[in-house]
């Protein structure tokens, strides 16, 4: 289901685009884990099996003990209070949070890419990829990836990536979890894993009930799911994932500013509701031969969604369907020691069907429109140890996109990244990058052109140095400078989509943990953003829905061992609203909020979590847009989870 968050200059057609389009740091974990008797992290951003220390210092980790300690139970919030990544509220009230790495504003979500075990959750639509049907149970760790990554993930890593990995022979074991909240929110969360010799089995469900915020705003989710994976040797794996998921949500719809600022929990829309399902299974397999990686996965998903707009008079129906498969070999010592050598394939086909009736609305109705987009990708990378403190890391990526409309359209893209890092001291790590990459234009933004959109390209410089990621205190700096050409936005003066003018991102990213003493900790993390338009008629003005700051700060105190109590504070700057690129109307202003976490071991087995969320009751959006469409963020909140743990 892809809520579009452009909105049209009158509220009837804001309602029916809406409807349209419905189709720092935790680097510490690895060492701490071990610390306390837990597996390694083993990450796999390079799309092969690495440890924490050998990833790129530029990749955030947050891992299960993470996520366990913070008692959180949905992706969007790990994500942005465990991974300092900013996000913005999903205009269905959803958990599906729009997650925005490096100021790309309302095109966010088609400018990350969000994997799940390595496979494409982000979809070819103007949405937010659906991490709300991953049970956090079920969730070994999280690798974010900031900064252009076309070389490995193609088209759309423009601002970074985002990997969700699945636990892998995690023995026997089981974590059962039922909760409480304000709104009427009831949730529960099931993993229970099986293992037999080189056997294991794992189940896991998640189900979700809440009236959210807002009135008319209920939705319900289930998701289920299972994992079996055969391990003979140390050398050999195979296995596949099951996904199952179904999602109603009832939609509130945007307000105008005096019912936002007379009551901001109110709806217009008192019948307009959505739904959607769908179905994934992945297999995979591994093996070491020689000095060679081998890895291979295979992909088949769908999609149903629907939307029943009665405010409009109107309905939408979307089906999709996916198929990727993914092989790829990793040669150690390739030519001169120490050189390893990453090669291999991205095969995928698209093909998506949607219709709309809005007999109000004839001009915006369409029956049975086919999308067809088929993508074949060769990369390689390159990861030379030059010497015990100095690594060059290089690789290139030709990409061929064909896309079946009403008319057929190809592209050749090409995507490049050259890194060299070099440790300075024992503990200090120091690194240049630059890089291209790419993205095209998506089925929302395909519909609303005035003809063929050109690919959008990034050309990408940053540098960052990072001190005692591995340790319990740490910290990292990274600056960073993106020149984009063709960026691909809608314009609201003509009314269609379209390339725009070059625009540049350039900032820094400050993040860090301090171990003040073994019961107290301080943490905090800031993103300062320059986006601009470089050229055109908008030249030197802001793009919007990008704040210039963005910082958490947080503190975590543990009055005894069994107990934590965290209090955090996220503090967001003034931004344009959505489609005011001359920034003439008034701005979504500065906000900032605080909230409050406590987490008790009961026994061995059974932990409590009581969360206050916007504690102080702050009344404030991070959405609007220049046809006076405000949709306001959740007011104070509370919440508790019972946990055991076998």
């Amino acid at each position: 289901m892809t809520i579009c968050t452009r909105r049209p200059a009158f509220k009837p057609i804001a309602l029916l685009v809406s409807a349209t389009c419905l189709s720092f740091s935790s680097h510490a974990s690895d060492t701490l884990d071990v610390v306390a008797g837990l597996s390694p992290i083993t990450v796999t951003s390079s799309r092969f099996d690495e440890s924490l220390s050998q990833s790129l210092p530029q990749t955030t980790i947050i891992s299960a003990s993470d996520i366990e300690r913070s008692g959180l139970t949905d992706v969007s919030q790990i994500l942005q209070k465990l991974g300092n990544v900013p996000t913005r509220i999903s205009l269905s009230g959803t958990q599906d949070q729009s997650i925005d790495l490096r100021g790309y504003g309302v095109t966010s979500d088609n400018n990350v890419v969000v994997l799940l075990d390595g496979v494409r959750l982000s979809e070819i639509e103007q949405a937010a990829a659906r991490t709300s049907m991953i049970p956090v149970e079920s969730i070994d760790h999280i690798e974010i990836t900031r900064g252009g990554s076309s070389v490995l993930y193609g088209e759309g890593a423009t601002s970074g990536v985002i990997n969700i990995v699945s636990k892998n022979h995690p023995g026997n074991s089981a974590t059962l979890s039922g909760g409480l909240g304000s709104f009427a929110t009831k949730e529960s969360n099931a993993w229970v894993s099986r293992q037999v010799d080189g056997t294991s089995v794992a189940l896991f469900g998640k189900t979700l009930n809440t009236d959210n915020y807002r009135a008319n705003n209920q939705a319900q989710v289930r998701t289920g799911g299972a994992s079996l994976q055969w391990q003979p040797d140390a050398d050999r794996t195979l296995g596949v994932r099951l996904y199952s998921d179904s999602e109603d949500t009832r939609f509130p719809g945007p307000l105008t500013l005096q019912q936002f600022q007379l009551n901001p929990r109110q709806t217009v829309t008192l019948n307009d509701s959505g739904n959607i399902s769908g179905n994934a299974v992945t297999v995979f397999g591994k093996a070491v031969v020689g000095n060679t990686e081998w890895a291979v996965d295979a992909n088949v998903r769908n999609k149903q969604s629907g939307a029943n707009l009665p405010s409009i008079g109107g309905t939408t129906d979307i089906s999709a369907n996916f198929e990727g498969l993914s092989p790829r070999a990793k040669i150690h010592d390739a030519i001169i020691k120490g050189n390893d050598l990453t090669v291999g394939l991205d095969l995928s086909r698209w093909d998506r069907t949607y219709s709309s009736v809005y007999p109000a609305y004839p001009q915006y109705s369409t029956l049975g429109e086919h999308l067809i987009q088929n993508s074949d990708a060769l990369y390689l990378r390159d990861d030379w140890s030059l010497t015990p403190v100095d690594r060059l890391v290089a690789g290139g990526r030709v990409e061929r996109i064909q896309k079946e409309l009403a008319s057929s359209d190809s592209s050749n893209l090409h995507a490049f990244e050259l890194q060299y890092i070099r440790t300075l001291y024992e503990k200090v790590e120091s690194y240049i990058r630059t890089g291209q990459s790419y993205r095209v234009a998506n089925i929302d933004e395909l519909r609303g052109a005035a003809g063929n959109l050109l690919p959008q390209t990034s050309m990408d410089y940053e540098a960052g140095i990072s001190w005692n990621r591995l340790e319990a205190s740490n910290a990292a700096l990274r600056l960073f400078r993106s020149d984009i050409q063709n960026e691909l936005v809608f314009d609201p003066v003509q009314f269609i989509n379209v390339n725009l003018p070059p625009t540049q991102r350039e900032g820094l990213e400050l993040e860090g943990r301090y171990q003040a003493t073994q019961s107290l900790a301080l943490r905090g993390s800031g993103q300062w953003i320059r986006a601009v338009f470089s050229e055109g008629a908008y030249q030197g003005h802001r793009v919007p829905l990008v704040p210039q700051f963005n910082i958490q700060t947080g503190v975590e105190w543990k009055p005894q061992a069994h107990q934590t109590l965290d209090l955090s504070a996220r503090l967001v700057g003034q931004q344009y609203v959505d489609s005011d690129f001359m920034g003439t109307l008034p701005p979504i202003p500065f906000y900032w909020t605080a909230d409050l976490r406590y987490t008790t071991a009961l026994t061995k087995q059974w932990n409590l979590v009581a969360s206050a969320n916007n504690l102080l009751n702050r009344q404030y959006y991070d959405y609007a847009n220049s046809y006076g469409a405000y949709y306001p963020s959740p007011g104070k909140n509370f919440g508790m989870l019972l946990k055991y743990v076998y």
